[in-house]
């Protein structure tokens, strides 16, 4: 049994769209946030839900400079080494950080206020001083943060010790939910346990949602009127670290108190280790990427696509979908954009080869959009005021159609370039401008 527990571990701790949604023109006119929601009410016409996932993010005002290099902002508290997503939200910047995610313990995130004496503060620390690392004492990356109903939520990746028995004794997940001022709930006691909802009447407080049989939480979005959450979990009527962990969709209930089991992929699994990672809504279709820890997975990525009237997703309404000649693809980014319609995908091949940046119009037929061999790896996708601006490992293009147009260029390959399949660099647009956020540090960067 210790043996076999030993495996489980290996396979399920170690690893091999952040999309705009209602996207918003945002001007700054004497501290006084100007949003244009037409854009939103454009893209949702006809659809049970606005493309993307998150709620309505900035874009700016105005033409994307002709030039623009990556500026410093500074290196937040309890920054780790890499920044694995930006939101914006609340007139702040949100960063989600990790060291190595589902590796190595740490997991935080913290907030940039522009224009305060001290910008950065830490917003949630899930390290857990203290306690014993055995098994992992603490979270292990967050990979995600969005603006979901005018609060954030926050998917705990690696959760300590498997969990902590609140809701499964084998193992369970967690998602960490804002009030609506953007603040989190401190974690409870000595131990520093997940701070839970506290019921019924507490609508808006803070705390965390409990995932009970996940091993990792990836990814959560609103889909339907309904919050999902992706993982890698144990399957009902399965005991936890002896048999098979599908990939899984977890629904949460009406309280946001805790998120259930509804599908899994595959649906016959039996002995191997797959998780459903990052999700995005398109056309009314929910997208989620696939990882098998045996990289023999012929699929790239699934699609959840319900009739009108359901209530909830269900397995009848999964499809499996091999997108590439290869199979078997990493998802790293989804971005669904307003105003061309298309949904941009970034993804790393299961072996040797480059990671590609993909675009579809219709939800179902990609085209590659190829960079210069000297951008390297593109890590994320964003509309910045006029533009859609690709960052690679080298440079920030605009694309042009299909075709990208330098914006800058650097030589250091250690800020933005992928080390991690499960963090690539992301970019955000706030108060107008564009920031990065780093590999190397844990820094915010602002391209100026």
């Amino acid at each position: 049994m210790a043996s076999s527990r030993l495996w489980w571990a290996l396979a399920l701790c170690v690893a091999c769209g952040r999309s705009a949604t209602a996207q918003v023109a945002v001007e700054v006119r004497d501290a006084e946030l100007v949003i244009d929601a037409g854009a939103e009410a454009e893209a949702s016409v006809g659809q049970l839900d606005v493309d993307g996932d998150d709620e309505a993010q900035e874009l700016g005002i105005g033409s994307v400079p002709s030039r623009v290099a990556p500026t410093r902002v500074g290196t937040p508290p309890l920054a780790l080494q890499r920044i694995c997503d930006l939101s914006s939200f609340g007139g702040s910047l949100y960063a989600a950080h990790a060291v190595a995610p589902l590796g190595i313990d740490g997991a935080t995130i913290t907030k940039y206020t522009r224009g305060e004496a001290n910008p950065f503060r830490v917003a949630y620390d899930w390290n857990r001083y203290g306690e014993p690392s055995k098994g992992g004492g603490a979270g292990q990356g967050f990979l995600r943060v969005h603006a979901i109903d005018g609060r954030l939520f926050v998917p705990d990746a690696d959760p300590p010790y498997d969990g902590f028995g609140y809701l499964d004794h084998g193992t369970e997940g967690y998602v960490f939910v804002s009030d609506a001022a953007g603040a989190f709930a401190k974690a409870l006691g000595e131990h520093r346990k997940p701070p839970l909802f506290p019921g019924a009447g507490h609508e808006g407080a803070a705390g965390a949602m409990v995932l009970p049989r996940a091993y990792h939480v990836l990814d959560v979005i609103k889909y339907r009127g309904a919050i999902y959450a992706s993982t890698g979990s144990v399957p009902p009527k399965e005991r936890a670290w002896t048999g098979p962990s599908p990939g899984a969709i977890h629904r949460a209930d009406s309280a946001l108190s805790r998120l259930d089991y509804v599908v899994g992929y595959p649906s016959d699994a039996t002995t191997d280790v797959w998780r459903l990672t990052f999700m995005v809504r398109f056309r009314d279709r929910l997208y989620a990427g696939i990882q098998e820890y045996f990289p023999r997975e012929p699929n790239d990525y699934v699609v959840f696509e319900p009739p009108r009237d359901a209530t909830s997703i269900a397995p009848e309404h999964l499809r499996a979908v091999r997108a590439t000649a290869s199979g078997g693809v990493l998802t790293l980014r989804w971005y669904a954009d307003a105003k061309t319609g298309a949904l941009y995908w970034i993804a790393a091949p299961r072996g040797p080869g480059p990671i590609v940046l993909r675009v579809t119009h219709d939800g179902d037929t990609w085209d590659e959009i190829r960079l210069p061999e000297k951008a390297g790896p593109p890590t994320d996708i964003v509309r910045w005021r006029d533009a859609l601006v690709v960052l690679t490992e080298h440079g920030l293009y605009r694309l042009e159609g299909d075709k990208p147009v330098e914006l800058g260029w650097w030589d250091d390959a250690t800020l933005f370039g992928i080390s991690d399949l499960f963090c690539a660099a992301p970019l955000a647009v706030h108060q107008g401008e564009l920031f990065a956020g780093a590999q190397k540090g844990g820094a915010l960067y602002r391209f100026e």
